[in-house]
């Protein structure tokens, strides 16, 4: 939000969402805010034109029920809610458009280290990437683009294979329970499936401070595509969103706050393993022929497990077991679209 005075309809949406949902009239919406009843209408109507689902209903009032689009105020407000206002973050940035909000948490955390987890999200992007730095698609207002920097615990060690692997299955678990019917699986390490296509990936980076020499903040990126959209050919038959209808509303910033605290949990308890449960059974390459690429080496055997520390165990085509931290699946026997 800009700095100075709020906008009247900046206070007339914080009204509202105190109580999302729940019908406030225009005359008590004035009297909070000491303004006419003029005003709160006035606010309102420029509110829904920036895309805020609010409705209203004759001696009633008016009623927040969510927004097309993520909003920085908006999700504010639910992390504040969902967390019962235990949850601190230095800072909550939300672009309409950006190259990438993973280059940019970088850059910005090495300013200024976080003490507590910072979110940096856009409506859309144009120079988005994954890991090994392929680029991917982010249409705008169809899907969550997300850079979340945790806080490193001194006392607790990094495994990042673990992270990023805990990170897919909390996501995974989030999407299903808001989405009726959905049914999420994971390809080591890091995307999301549904239904054979990928819907989503994880990256995790850190941050380098040169002057301690240590990394001071960890930055989990991830991307979910929730809405369809005009893939570009070289992805149109291997990505897909997790719902079908484009027209179907989606609470954005509800979702957002979700798994933005589910995130943060997942960091403080991640290291004794005990999401891999959960990633284990939704990993369908276990049992299945693939092909590894590690660096210029190209492997094939067939996955027989997920190790403790989240590597890929696999029994290569002449019987040598090996446990891979590194390296990416570029073919699934049953899954040959998968290359992404």
């Amino acid at each position: 939000m800009t700095d100075g005075k709020p906008k009247t309809k900046d206070r007339v949406l914080a009204d509202l969402l105190a109580q999302p949902g729940q019908y406030l009239s225009g005359d008590q919406l004035a009297a909070d805010l000491a303004i006419s009843r003029e005003s709160v209408w006035k606010a309102v109507k420029s509110l829904q034109k920036d895309g805020h689902r609010i409705v209203s209903k004759k001696k009633t009032g008016y009623a927040y029920l969510s927004s097309d689009h993520v909003d920085e105020q908006v999700v504010d407000a639910y992390l504040e809610q969902l967390s019962a206002g235990q949850q601190g973050f230095d800072t909550i940035q939300v672009f309409d458009d950006i190259g990438s909000t993973q280059t940019y948490a970088k850059d910005y955390l090495a300013v200024h280290p976080a003490a507590n987890p910072a979110i940096f999200t856009a409506r859309t992007m144009g120079a988005g990437y994954g890991r090994r730095g392929r680029a991917f698609f982010a249409p705008k207002d169809k899907g969550l683009y997300v850079s979340l920097s945790l806080p490193i615990n001194p006392d607790k060690a990094v495994v990042a294979s673990l992270l990023t692997t805990s990170a897919a299955s909390v996501i995974a678990q989030v999407l299903e329970e808001t989405f009726d019917g959905l049914d999420v699986s994971l390809k080591w390490v890091n995307d999301l499936i549904v239904k054979g296509h990928k819907v989503g990936g994880i990256i995790t980076e850190a941050v380098f401070d040169m002057e301690t020499q240590q990394y001071n903040a960890l930055v989990l990126g991830f991307f979910v595509n929730v809405l369809p959209a005009d893939y570009p050919a070289e992805i149109e038959q291997k990505a897909m969103a997790v719902l079908d209808d484009p027209k179907q509303l989606v609470d954005w910033n509800f979702l957002l706050a979700q798994l933005i605290l589910a995130l943060v949990k997942m960091n403080e308890d991640y290291q004794d393993g005990h999401y891999l449960a959960d990633y284990r059974k939704r990993s369908f390459l276990i049992g299945q022929e693939v092909s590894l690429q590690v660096g210029s080496d190209l492997l094939v055997g067939t996955v027989t497990g997920i190790s403790d520390q989240a590597g890929l165990e696999l029994r290569l085509t002449n019987g040598e077991k090996k446990i891979l931290y590194a390296g990416e699946v570029t073919k699934v026997k049953l899954h040959e679209n998968l290359n992404l």
